[in-house]
């Protein structure tokens, strides 16, 4: 078993050593090429992303503007509903006091004529 155990470990060895010395060959680009190529895919990749939250804060500040503004319109329809039903309450007092007097004088005058 000793043996079948060292033969692995020695076909493991010589197929790491194989695969690294054929990678390395077929690599298309050499270190210094690759390592610019990557530089040049992140700066894309981070004037993209700025792009994106660049749009994105535009987007969110419209969004908020629009929001504001039928608040706004909301809260003065709301201000003159409340407006419109003060004066209607006002109005309706006054009515109701004038009733009030109305009957209060014809109690009088019909105690007086009496």
């Amino acid at each position: 078993m000793s043996d079948s155990t060292g033969r692995f470990f020695e076909g493991l060895l010589v197929g790491g050593v194989i695969g690294f010395l054929f990678g390395v060959l077929s690599a298309p680009k050499s270190g210094a090429e690759l390592r610019k190529q990557i530089a040049d895919g992140s700066e894309d990749l981070y004037k993209q992303a700025s792009d994106s939250i660049a749009e994105l804060k535009e987007r969110t500040n419209e969004a908020i503007l629009e929001i504001k503004t039928q608040s706004e319109t909301a809260i003065k329809k709301a201000q003159d509903v409340v407006q419109a039903k003060k004066q209607q309450m006002a109005t309706g007092k006054l009515q109701d006091r004038t009733n009030q007097g109305k009957a209060q004088a014809e109690d009088v005058e019909s105690l007086s004529s009496s």
